[in-house]
């Protein structure tokens, strides 16, 4: 049976976008929409550095969500 942070997991990704002026800034998604709480920072002064910052923030989203679930068992 799969848990709940496996089916999130398959559905969430990182949106880059640039905000203008070489400004940058990541946000979690899930599946193409932002999720209801939003989690997203910048800026960054990179395309590259905020998709690695998102990356962090995903997975560690994810490990408190796994962590969360594994507590309710």
């Amino acid at each position: 049976m799969l848990s709940m942070a496996t089916l999130v997991r398959d559905e969430l990704h990182i949106v880059v976008t640039e905000y203008g002026n070489g400004i940058w800034e990541w946000e979690i998604c899930c599946q193409g929409e932002p999720l209801p709480a939003r989690m997203r920072d910048g800026p960054f002064k990179s395309q590259e550095v905020a998709l690695a910052a998102g990356k962090i923030a995903l997975r560690e989203f994810m490990e408190l969500l796994e962590s969360e679930q594994e507590s309710d068992e």
